[in-house]
């Protein structure tokens, strides 16, 4: 019995969860809503991205999840495209294959697609691809520039990723009921 599919909704959830399977954490530090406040002209500003990747090398390109058309143009007029660091070499959206690459988006920008597996590979779904979408180059980014990614940025992010890996744990552990969190085994 054949029945027709419709292509499945792409959310910003399965986009994040694509790039964290895409990355080779062996090779790249990946940092999820990385930010850091630094100087820009006299004037302390903040920088914020969805992932950064860190090369081996200490190269670093922002990926910037955006899920529709409006999020994106709604994007081009951050002000990160003035004030973006100078450590941050390539600049990559990562979308739902639907969205194609629009006119407006700048052309120094690599894109990279979030799509269903081919049918071909859908049986094997083992841990590694648990919902079935994968990443694809659309298009590379031009290199913006040559300048590293500061230690003590990479050492700030070192440390808001273990605050929040301690907030997140000890929310989850205030779900579970006391009598059953201070047992003894």
């Amino acid at each position: 019995m054949s029945e027709s599919r419709k292509p499945p909704e792409i959310n910003a959830g399965l986009v994040d969860a694509a790039i964290r399977r895409h990355v080779d954490h062996r090779a790249n530090l990946l940092i999820p809503e990385a930010s850091i406040r630094y100087g820009l002209g006299g004037k302390i500003g903040e920088y914020r991205a969805d992932f950064v990747m860190v090369t081996r090398a200490g190269y670093a390109t922002e990926l910037e999840v955006k899920v529709s058309l409006g999020d994106w143009r709604k994007d081009l007029s951050k002000p990160k495209w003035v004030g973006m660091p100078a450590w941050i070499t390539r600049f990559v959206y990562v979308v739902p294959e639907q969205l194609g690459i629009p006119q407006f988006v700048p052309e120094h920008a690599g894109i990279w697609h979030v799509r269903p597996r081919p049918p071909q590979y859908a049986a094997w779904e083992g841990p590694c691809r648990p919902d079935g979408f994968e990443v694809v180059l659309v298009r590379a980014p031009h290199v913006l520039g040559r300048e590293k990614v500061p230690a003590a940025v990479i050492g700030t992010w070192h440390k808001n990723l273990y605050y929040r890996f301690w907030d997140q744990r000890m929310a989850l552990e205030q779900r579970i009921p006391r009598h059953i969190r201070e047992t003894v085994a």
